[in-house]
């Protein structure tokens, strides 16, 4: 199954379905790859029947899709996967209270994504090249800056074009290219948390 990028949700019961915190770790595991609700109910450590649940009100509102039936052992295994690998609320949403709930909990979860990538990733990807940051072949940076709207904006859109010209560069050979995780949070705050000289 072919993924779409993006979905829209056009409906409140579409949103208020992802909203649910056990929904949105379900989904975030589908929007990967499919799993069964065994594999499901195993790494988030819920029962089969609750998963089993979330599926079917995942699936009722379009938002997962069985992919893939396997008989093993005298059982169907069923496998899902979502139909996109982002969701985005439709303009007659964005002001719900779900909708900030919903995308919260989305961010929480890449966040803890990040965390179980880090973890399960090969103790070379932590090796330092040198002492100087600039020669490693990792990166963990977190800043506050300050920026209008409009910056703000204008940032976030040449960071996702730089991805994507980077990864289409066509200056290198695929056999000389290796596999980077790289994610990435930013929002308003209300407060700083780092201080600078200027501030103590």
């Amino acid at each position: 199954m072919k993924q779409q990028p993006i979905l829209i949700l056009e409906q409140y019961e579409q949103l208020k379905v992802i909203s649910d915190p056990m929904r949105t770790k379900m989904l975030m595991h589908l929007i990967e790859q499919p799993h069964t609700g065994q594999q499901l109910a195993q790494k988030l450590d819920v029962s089969r029947a609750k998963i089993l649940y979330h599926l079917r009100e995942l699936e009722k509102y379009q938002l997962i899709r069985l992919v893939e039936e396997e008989i093993r052992g005298g059982n169907v295994l069923k496998y899902y996967q979502a139909v996109a690998r982002g969701f985005i609320p439709a303009d007659h949403l964005l002001n719900l209270v779900e909708t900030k709930q919903a995308t919260r909990q989305s961010y929480i979860e890449v966040l803890d994504r990040a965390k179980t990538r880090v973890l399960t990733a090969p103790d070379r990807s932590f090796a330092p090249r040198s002492s100087d940051v600039e020669d490693w072949e990792s990166l963990s940076l977190q800043q506050e800056i300050q920026l209008s709207p409009e910056q703000f904006l204008t940032f976030t859109k040449r960071y996702r074009e730089l991805l994507q010209d980077i990864e289409q560069d066509p200056s290198t050979a695929v056999a000389d290219k290796k596999l980077y995780y790289v994610m990435a949070t930013a929002f308003e705050i209300d407060a700083p948390l780092f201080q600078g000289d200027e501030e103590r």
